[in-house]
């Protein structure tokens, strides 16, 4: 997954619900290119369309924005157990 698509993702879950007018100007990108990567992330299955041109995550898409929790070493290093 590439960063903007990521990005589109985390602005999506900020949200629950927005349209790509709306990345795109949260992005600073054009709402054309916003439609071409959700409708990527529509086909790929972690958004679905709603209504009006909304979109919205799915179960797959909240797994990508959920944080990771590091465990182990590296995990212990940043405070966790």
């Amino acid at each position: 997954m590439r960063g903007i698509e990521k990005q589109i993702l985390n602005i999506i879950k900020e949200v629950e619900e927005t349209d790509e007018e709306s990345i795109a100007f949260k992005l600073g990108i054009s709402s054309e290119y916003a439609a071409g990567i959700c409708s990527i992330l529509v086909k790929d299955g972690y958004v679905e369309e709603q209504p009006k041109g909304k979109y919205k995550l799915t179960l797959k898409g909240k797994k990508m924005t959920s944080p990771v929790k590091i465990t182990g070493p590296i995990g212990i290093l940043k405070g966790g157990r």
